[in-house]
């Protein structure tokens, strides 16, 4: 991702100010504005805070057709994760685009002009508040550098079955007490997503909604197993899985439909696995509160790193072909 807040992103308006010069001689007494970026004038008519607002959910894509963001579907396939940054310069021109609606002559055009910079400031550094805004939450104050606004749009299944995920992004991969700002979550559709941040990520952390925490197990070529999980006694912590340990899990075969869990004898085998690894009191006490500790799952946590290593080709081509071409397509 490139750091925009470094980029100078007015090369069209400058030279529409170049442009307009003898217009703005004549109506300043040959003072010329100057057709720098620093240049930031008072606007003529200060804006309504409706319309910078305005501004502002159109600078995180609010309002912008679906087909813009993604002109073809191939670029955005099923089960995909897409990262992004938003150019600095293309939110400009939309902007730019958006103000120039209410000019009806010349005069407003030069005015204009020379006010843009600051009206894009203003719409920019109004993102931080738009979400907070829309939700009926308080607004944090305004950030004083926005910037570069990052982000991902996510076509999976997992949006329609968990539509309370909890999306995290962070500036660094190990340390997970600074977020960025989260200036946009919202589902574009039953299975699209779209989040996006203040700042460029080096984490970014997709978590199932936390009210999921359930019951689960696992499969493998026997059946089912479940983990171990210590209980505070012998060498074991409380709470932490057991190396390499596993019970099986017995299911039920007097039922019309498979999958119904035999929780009496699944317990036994819990309980006769913690015996094995010394991790019960010397009582051996197994009752529902120990069984439920082995059992819990806690919700799913999908991390995307960047500068992590590409996996291997899990199914890698043994014998590629050496003409692709000769295929029919």
């Amino acid at each position: 991702m490139t750091d925009l807040r470094k980029a100078r992103r007015v090369p069209l308006t400058d030279v529409m100010r170049i442009a307009a010069g003898p217009i703005l001689d004549a109506q300043k007494g040959n003072a010329r504005l100057t057709a720098t970026a620093e240049a930031q004038p008072e606007l003529p008519v200060p804006l309504p805070d409706s319309v910078i607002n305005w501004l502002a959910q159109a600078s995180l894509l609010y309002g912008v057709p679906f087909e813009y963001l993604v002109p073809d579907a191939r670029m955005l396939p099923k089960e995909s994760i897409r990262f992004f940054y938003i150019d600095g310069n293309w939110l400009h021109r939309l902007v730019e685009g958006a103000v120039s609606i209410g000019l009806s002559s010349s005069a407003d055009t030069v005015q204009m002009m020379g006010a843009i910079e600051q009206i894009v400031d203003q719409a920019l550094l109004k993102t931080s508040e738009v979400r907070a805004r829309m939700r009926g939450k308080p607004c944090a104050q305004t950030a004083d550098v926005v910037g570069p606004i990052t982000g991902f749009l996510l076509r999976s299944s997992a949006v329609a079955g968990w539509p309370g995920m909890e999306i995290s992004a962070y500036p660094a991969i190990e340390d997970t007490s600074v977020k960025l700002p989260l200036l946009r979550l919202d589902r574009l559709s039953d299975n699209i997503l779209i989040a996006l941040f203040d700042g460029e990520p080096k984490r970014v952390d997709i978590l199932q909604p936390p009210e999921s925490l359930h019951f689960g197990i696992r499969p493998n070529n026997q059946g089912y197993y479940s983990f171990l999980r210590g209980l505070g006694y012998g060498a074991h912590e409380p709470g932490i899985q057991i190396d390499s340990v596993e019970a099986p899990v017995a299911m039920r075969e007097d039922t019309a439909h498979p999958g119904v869990v035999n929780v009496s004898q699944t317990a036994a085998n819990l309980k006769a696995a913690m015996i094995a690894q010394n991790a019960l009191d010397p009582k051996e006490t197994f009752t529902s509160a120990e069984f439920a500790v082995q059992m819990v799952r806690s919700a799913g946590l999908q991390s995307f790193n960047w500068g992590a290593p590409t996996p291997p080709d899990p199914d890698p081509d043994p014998d590629p072909d050496p003409d692709p071409g000769s295929k029919p397509q």
